[in-house]
């Protein structure tokens, strides 16, 4: 039985695997009467994302089971899939810089180029641009009703805005060479006015994928959570909660996918200590913290 976080989560992946579907379809028939091939690499976009996302919901059907391997669950499916999912963003991005770049050289070297189609790319572009846009709100309007936890959902966002820049810059670059006369200096743009824009827009979203991989990576890794704004709140509730019998040496707070690790380094300022205070303690932050941070883990480790 999926928890209401998870049914939240799901329920947004479930209608974004057929929304980029769609996506994925309006693509290769825009390829098909334009010629323009940054609209295959958008379609092909949309079908890896659809492909993805029927994975991201396998997995939270699979995150919460805990086995002898992995004790505190399988959370660290979901920072994975971060991760994978940072790297597939920035190799399309790569991929789209290069064939671009050669499309380019090509028209320089005097290859004979299709000239590009522009009938149906303003219904391909309206479409898409509420589509993909459509999609990251719904994203995040379903990743801020789970207290910002699913970072599946994040990366989700940022993969269909990118998807969303991605055909503005094309449509941009296709309806405005309808305007171009073949004898004008600008005619290039008749042929190769698509890659230009794609590069340019290649190059300004460079940096994204970077911070997707860098999260997913800090969680594999089992670092200290990013989010200073969580840290704080959760401190506070270590602090605000500490018996007097326990003094507060350091805490480490750590996230994997949707679960949080909290360990708290303490020592006891009595001769004796009471397991039943520390029992009651830990509970007490556990109990306070899992409605902002799901899936949480609170231990209490002694140190001199």
């Amino acid at each position: 039985m999926l928890s209401k976080t998870d049914q939240i989560e799901s329920s947004a992946l479930k209608i974004g695997v057929f929304i980029n579907l769609i996506m994925a379809i309006a693509g290769w028939v825009a390829y098909s009467l334009t010629g323009s091939e940054a609209l295959l690499l958008d379609g092909n976009f949309s079908f890896i994302s659809s492909v993805t996302t029927i994975g991201a919901v396998i997995i939270i059907y699979k995150k919460h089971k805990r086995t002898s391997v992995f004790p505190y669950g399988r959370y660290f499916y979901e920072s994975f899939f971060t991760l994978s999912k940072g790297i597939l963003i920035l190799g399309l991005i790569i991929a789209a810089l290069f064939q671009n770049v050669i499309k380019i050289l090509a028209f320089i070297d005097g290859d004979k180029l299709k000239k590009l189609e522009t009938g149906p790319i303003l219904i391909y572009m309206v479409l898409m641009v509420f589509l993909c846009f459509g999609l990251a709100f719904l994203y995040g309007f379903k990743n801020k009703k789970i207290n910002f936890q699913s970072s599946i959902l994040s990366v989700e966002a940022k993969a269909s805005k990118i998807d969303g820049f991605m055909t503005i810059a094309v449509g941009i670059a296709l309806v405005l060479s309808t305007f171009v006369p073949e004898t004008s200096k600008l005619s290039f743009l008749l042929y190769i006015g698509d890659a230009i824009v794609v590069i340019l827009m290649c190059l300004i979203l460079f940096k994204m994928p970077f911070n997707v991989i860098k999260e997913g990576f800090i969680e594999l890794g089992g670092g200290s959570l990013q989010n200073q704004e969580s840290v704080k709140e959760i401190e506070t509730v270590i602090q605000s909660l500490l018996p007097d019998d326990l003094e507060l040496k350091s805490c480490h707070i750590s996230k994997t996918g949707s679960s949080h690790l909290v360990l708290i380094y303490a020592s006891s300022t009595m001769p004796m200590i009471s397991m039943d205070n520390i029992i009651k303690y830990r509970n007490s932050i556990h109990n306070k913290i899992d409605a902002a941070f799901p899936n949480s883990v609170v231990e209490i480790v002694f140190r001199d």
